[in-house]
């Protein structure tokens, strides 16, 4: 256990630091989550100017209401990836973050239990 102020005051340490550390790896991580979410959106933009492009040049109803089928079913497949790739992201975020917690948690029941 504690045998001394230094001790505690390095147990404090490592705890801050640990917290410190797991902030800084949730923040970048959700910097990079937001990266995502602001490069796909762009190109959902984008994409979604090049459909009304393409469905307005249609010269039959039919030929329009075929193209903006694929659209949509292009539009809805994209999405779905995307969100599992910001699924897959926010957990590779959580699991980063948590880390240093976790190491502290164990070291902490270490020190308590002998």
């Amino acid at each position: 256990m504690f045998k001394s102020y230094e001790d505690v005051v390095a147990f404090s340490k490592a705890n801050v630091d640990a917290a410190v550390l797991a902030g800084t790896k949730f923040a970048t991580g959700m910097e990079e989550v937001t990266k995502e979410v602001f490069g796909y959106t762009t190109k959902s933009f984008e994409d979604a100017v090049e459909s009304v492009k393409t469905v307005t040049s249609c010269k039959t109803a039919a030929e329009a209401a075929q193209i903006q089928q694929k659209l949509a079913k292009d539009s809805w497949e994209g999405f779905v990836a995307e969100s599992t790739k910001l699924a897959e992201m926010g957990t590779v975020v959580a699991k980063s973050a948590m880390e240093p917690i976790q190491s502290r948690y164990k070291s902490v029941f270490e020190t308590f239990g002998k």
